[in-house]
């Protein structure tokens, strides 16, 4: 009798221990779905066939995705890099509010060029992760994807670079979109009332303008470093570079014109071209 009492005192035990493990793990899963902590999942090969066939992925071209929150400019970004305005009759679809609701892409109009861009639908909004947009969209086919910021680091944006790091095989840029508006901005905060397109404005009054505006763009691309590198350090992601452009600075860099707007879109351009020709020669 005393035995049976022992054993079952003993399964009794088992029982609350089994309980009290799968308690804490149930606690720790919801605690890292909590604080951002995307589980790992890797695609099949059968769910990666498939989406490189709803994308036309195409053997011997690099396939570079855009993507972002909505708004951040991933449509005027595009035609920028392929050397169109917004207006031309072949240009993305641009607006106010986000115009992308599914992948599109895009061929690079340069000759020879072996580049197909895709414009990819915006995610995230501050604080909310965005746990299934990396895979839902099939983001692990693409060869690149440049991340387009505009003024904060969304939660949407360190999930896919910490995805690009999981994988291994997609090589992420980060790019700060919309400079001159912002370093125009923070110039007029200023310079309360000065209009720098009044014709009338005084030679005096025009080179404080651009004295200012000077500093402040110094301002910006520091705080602007600051930020994305506070927020990779806080996610345990490794340190990356960001560029800092404008659309209108890059389209002149692809038409070889020269803007006084102009801070990372040379940079940004040879690099995305040398991992294209690397990516290219290595047979990726």
């Amino acid at each position: 009798m005393r035995r049976r009492q022992e054993e079952l005192e003993r399964a009794l035990d088992e029982a609350e221990e089994a309980s009290r493990r799968a308690d804490e793990a149930r606690l720790a899963t919801e605690r890292r779905w909590f604080e951002g902590v995307r589980p790992e999942r890797r695609p099949s090969d059968q769910e990666i066939t498939e989406m490189k066939a709803r994308y036309g992925y195409s053997p011997g071209f690099i396939h570079i995705a855009v993507v972002g929150s909505a708004g951040a400019g991933k449509s005027s970004f595009i035609n920028a890099v392929r050397g169109l305005s917004n207006n031309d009759p072949v240009a993305a679809r641009t607006g106010i509010v986000e115009t992308t609701d599914a992948v599109t892409s895009y061929p690079d109009p340069r000759p020879n060029s072996r580049i197909i861009w895709y414009d990819v639908p915006g995610a995230g909004t501050p604080n909310v992760p965005d746990w299934q947009y990396f895979n839902d969209l099939g983001l692990y086919i693409f060869d690149c994807i440049i991340i387009l910021i505009d003024n904060r680091f969304l939660e949407s944006d360190l999930a896919i670079l910490s995805s690009c790091q999981q994988y291994g095989t997609v090589e992420a840029f980060i790019v700060r979109s919309k400079s001159d508006q912002h370093v125009n901005n923070m110039t007029c905060d200023r310079m309360p009332g000065f209009d720098p397109c009044d014709p009338d404005t005084d030679d005096e009054t025009r080179s404080r303008f651009l004295q200012i505006k000077s500093e402040e763009q110094r301002r910006f691309i520091n705080e602007t470093n600051e930020n994305v590198q506070r927020n990779l350090e806080d996610r345990n992601l490794s340190p990356r570079r960001v560029y800092i452009v404008c659309k209108d600075a890059m389209l002149a860099r692809l038409r070889n014109m020269s803007s006084s707007k102009t801070i990372d879109e040379a940079e940004l351009r040879d690099d995305v071209d040398e991992s294209v020709c690397r990516r290219l020669q290595s047979g990726r």
